[in-house]
């Protein structure tokens, strides 16, 4: 199988956990051309990550959260958040967090997840790169590669938009349930 030019082929790809080795494990225009916007401060913080061995911090997966992962495509990453989210949610009912009180709770939650997520995303997002592009390349002709891993690739702003329209539904129909009597701590 020949390989998208400036990609090199699919078989050469090397593990992109193996850290000591300087070079990423697909080539730099595969990356480059899945990334889109940004594609200069992903490159050069995976490339420190691999020299240093280091963690990588990024602010704005910190900041914004599910609203990041969604915006840079990370579905299935989005729903894990999701679910440790509602996860922790059910620790206010057991005995460790029943006295908490609800609005603590709920911004306790949400700044341990942002600080793992703000820790962890520039490994998160080059794992999810490196997966579709893989995919692309198997799935794609020579020819028709380039064009298959930039629409693949880049960024979103439906995905946020759509979870931010359902977040405000959740938090506005858990606000009139409370008034109408119904018990919703367990959520908050």
């Amino acid at each position: 199988m020949t390989g998208l030019p400036g990609c090199g082929n699919l078989t050469s790809m090397k593990n992109i956990l193996d850290l000591p080795e300087s070079e990423p494990s697909i080539e730099e225009a595969c990356l480059a051309e899945f990334i889109g916007p940004e594609k200069e401060y992903y490159l050069g913080q995976w490339a420190r990550m691999q020299e240093e061995r280091t963690l990588s911090f990024h602010l704005w997966a910190l900041a914004l959260g599910p609203f990041w992962l969604l915006y840079r495509q990370l579905f299935r990453e989005t729903a894990l958040y999701i679910a440790f989210f509602f996860g922790l949610g059910l620790l206010r009912w057991s005995d460790f967090g029943f006295w908490l009180y609800e609005t603590v709770f709920l911004c306790t939650r949400v700044l341990i997840l942002h600080l793992i997520l703000g820790l962890s995303a520039n490994r998160l997002y080059l794992l999810h790169c490196k997966r579709q592009i893989e995919k692309a390349l198997i799935a794609a002709e020579p020819e028709e590669q380039k064009k298959v891993i930039r629409h693949k690739g880049g960024v979103s702003i439906l995905p946020p938009l759509v979870f931010l329209l359902l977040s405000l539904i959740w938090l506005i129909s858990n606000y009139f349930q409370g008034n109408f009597g119904i018990n919703t701590n367990f959520i908050f």
